[in-house]
Formats: C-alpha cells, sequence, structure tokens
C-alpha cells in the first residue's frame, strides 16, 4: 500500500540546478508530487542545514498561536 512521504527532488530549470522538498505520493505505473516545494535549498548539503535550523528553532521557541 503507497503512503505520501516528503520527497526530495532535483530541479534543474532556468533557475539553474536547485533541490526542493515535495510531498510525494507514489502508485504503482505512476506518482504524484506537490507542485510547489515546501522548502527549497541550493544543494542537498543547504536542505539537510535548513532542516536542522528548523528543529532547532522549534525546540528554542515553542508554538505561538496563528491568530
Amino acid at each position: 500500500m503507497a503512503t505520501w512521504h516528503y520527497q526530495v527532488m532535483k530541479h534543474d530549470d532556468d533557475l539553474g540546478v536547485w533541490y526542493g522538498v515535495h510531498e510525494y505520493y507514489p502508485m504503482p505505473g505512476w506518482a504524484g508530487w506537490s507542485i510547489t516545494p515546501l522548502l527549497t535549498g541550493e544543494d542537498l548539503e543547504d536542505l539537510k542545514s535548513i532542516l536542522k535550523m528548523i528543529e532547532q528553532d522549534i525546540y528554542r521557541h515553542g508554538v505561538k498561536d496563528y491568530e
């Protein structure tokens, strides 16, 4: 059974080569993914660094109400 997951995808377009984290849903014979990436970076190490900073900020600053 297929389930959605976060997937790093390599983009190569007019902006050059860059990486994005997409929501991804694999199915037999095809796959679907979000058009707009949730997060982008210049390379894989850049994405990993951003994700670590996000995690650290969640622990450091907690949750605020969205009003």
